[in-house]
């Protein structure tokens, strides 16, 4: 038995999806190969914008602004 590689797996997958799919898999790959947005980016579509943003002491903070959120205080 072989071990199919990433690239083989995606190829296979292809073959199962409609052309709006490869269609946008097609951007996508667009996407990766170059350092610039492309022309017809829009923020409001793009699922990462927002994915980090955030109070700088976000991570610090997590806990404590949890117990913020749902009214728990702090034990003294």
């Amino acid at each position: 038995m072989t071990i199919a590689t990433p690239r083989e797996r995606l190829i296979r997958r292809l073959f199962d999806m409609t052309d709006d799919q490869i269609i946008t898999l097609e951007a996508y790959a667009d996407a990766l190969g170059s350092d610039q947005l492309p022309s017809d980016y829009d923020p409001e579509h793009d699922p990462l914008v927002g994915l980090l943003s955030g109070p700088p002491d976000l991570s610090t903070r997590a806990k404590e602004i949890l117990r913020e959120e749902f009214g728990v205080r702090k034990k003294d």
